[in-house]
């Protein structure tokens, strides 16, 4: 039996109990200590994670503005773009104005800039830009307007003004934009075209005031030389409605073969037998016919000039094939446009359409112009080459006029070349013409090439002509363009068609 007393032993056990006290107490603070610890460290981690996601937000904000800039501005003007334009231009419309103002919409664009570009090089032409841009930004702060870039060569100005103001303010933006500029120390003038449209005349809206004044501008480009000023008022409006009625009648037209084939003689003073034609395209309506000039580039901006030269071909051809077969006809001639020459699928279009023709090969002639040669003369000589290798002649249109050379066409598959009516024209009174013009006809016989004089219209030129050694003439003097039907009744008699009912001035 043990010796301790009970006092002791509880006195133990309560030491004891202590000390577990103690212990759990002290492992509970520093349990408290690291969970604090932790909750620091977290707390702090989260604050390094809030001010890094901050930093990713503001630069991304930044990146956004910058993206936002570059949509909205040209990079090389630091005016603002099209697009933004429009835009501004759409929620300016909705905006009231005073009495008597109305919203405006100026385009410009500068002339003949690709030639200046060449002359001061890409640099000069950057700097030519910016200067514009620098003085539309000028004019445009100072009334309250804003100043776009919308192509290579063109700009824009918006504004509000009246109509009195409106005509003035044209005359003075030209005459600004014309004030001579220092580029790369040298003085440049450039010369504009303005075409100016407002809310007065045209619908308020975006598109119905902007078609407004590219159909202005369009005008002033109607004049070959010099800058204009022109805006849209009441006869542009009734030729933009007039337009679109003839383009609704000119798609029926085509529709329905109401343009037809109409034939200009070619003749050869030395064979009077045989006689040419070159296929013009004719488009009457009740109200009278309708000029070439004015309804082919209607149909090229519609995109059907192609199916209406492919129409043509196909019912002048078919009207030759009698001809061809009594002897008289010795050609017919089609104009192809240089940028369908180039096309990929020009080759494909022309074999589809030969086979279509019973007109033998012979007997058909490509007019080409000499402008085809300018972009990509490996091509055009390709395209060249690829017709007559389909028994299919190529006459090159008037020559002279622009640049070609004789050198240059040394080993083009040509068989005729055209000399234009304005080398006839000063045939008579200059004699370096006559020389210029004997020197081609030698030429062109020595490599067996025909030559072709337009625009003749006097029997003094006729003569001079033939004896200069042209092989075929063709002008008013002989008669204009000719139905199918007057073709048959003046050529299909088998008589001498040279000299037959010359034609000539009232």
């Amino acid at each position: 039996m043990s010796d301790e007393r009970p006092d002791d032993l509880e006195g133990l056990i309560q030491q004891g109990l202590e000390q577990c006290d103690r212990d759990a107490r002290l492992s509970a603070e520093r349990d408290l200590d690291e969970t604090t610890r932790q909750l620091v460290e977290a707390n702090r981690e989260l604050e390094r994670m809030k001010a890094k996601l901050q930093n990713q937000i503001e630069t991304l904000e930044r990146e956004r503005d910058r993206v936002l800039t570059i949509s909205r501005l040209d990079q090389l003007t630091r005016l603002v773009n099209r697009s933004t334009l429009l835009g501004h231009l759409n929620e300016a419309l909705i905006c009231p104005l005073p009495d008597g103002q109305h919203h405006w919409l100026f385009l410009i664009d500068i002339r003949r800039f690709k030639h200046l570009n060449n002359a001061l090089g890409q640099t000069g032409g950057d700097l030519v830009l910016k200067s514009v841009a620098q003085r539309l930004m000028d004019v445009a702060l100072s009334n309250n307007g804003i100043a776009a870039r919308t192509g290579g060569n063109e700009f824009a100005v918006s504004l509000a003004l009246s109509a009195r103001d409106a005509a003035n303010f044209g005359d003075f933006l030209r005459s600004t934009l014309e004030a001579p500029m220092v580029i790369q120390a040298r003085q440049v003038r450039i010369e504009v075209n303005i075409g100016g449209a407002g809310t007065n005349v045209s619908a308020p809206d975006v598109e119905t005031i902007r078609g407004a004044a590219d159909q202005a501008l369009l005008e002033c480009r109607k004049h070959k030389s010099g800058s204009h000023v022109c805006m849209f008022d009441s006869r542009l409006r009734d030729e933009i409605v007039e337009k679109a009625d003839l383009e609704i009648r000119l798609n029926q037209a085509v529709n329905t073969n109401q343009i037809e084939p109409w034939f200009q003689p070619i003749i050869n003073p030395n064979d009077t037998k045989r006689v040419s034609f070159e296929v013009l395209a004719r488009w009457s309506r009740p109200t009278g016919m309708v000029p070439p000039d004015y309804f082919i580039p209607l149909a090229t901006q519609m995109g059907i000039r192609r199916r209406l030269d492919g129409d043509l071909f196909l019912r002048a051809t078919e009207h030759a094939v009698p001809w061809a077969k009594q002897g008289w006809l010795k050609d017919i001639s089609f104009n192809v446009p240089p940028s369908d020459l180039i096309l990929p699928t020009f080759m494909d279009d022309l074999d589809r359409l030969l086979a279509k023709t019973q007109l033998p090969r012979e007997h058909i002639v490509m007019e080409i112009t000499e402008s085809v040669f300018i972009d990509d003369m490996d091509v055009a000589r390709e395209r060249l080459e690829q017709i007559g290798d389909r028994g299919i002649r190529v006459a090159l249109d008037d020559f002279g006029t622009g640049y070609s050379n004789l050198r240059s066409m040394v080993g083009l598959p040509l068989s005729k070349i055209k000399l234009d009516r304005s080398l006839i024209a000063d045939l008579g009174s200059q004699d370096r013409m006559a020389t210029l013009v004997s020197t081609i006809t030698q030429w062109a016989r020595s490599v067996g090439i025909e030559v072709v004089a337009e625009g003749v219209e006097t029997e003094a030129q006729m003569m001079v002509l033939k004896a200069l050694g042209c092989t075929g003439l063709q002008g008013f003097y002989f008669g204009e363009a000719l139905t199918a039907a007057d073709v048959e009744k003046r050529f299909g008699q088998g008589e001498n068609v040279v000299l037959m009912s010359p034609r000539k001035r009232a």
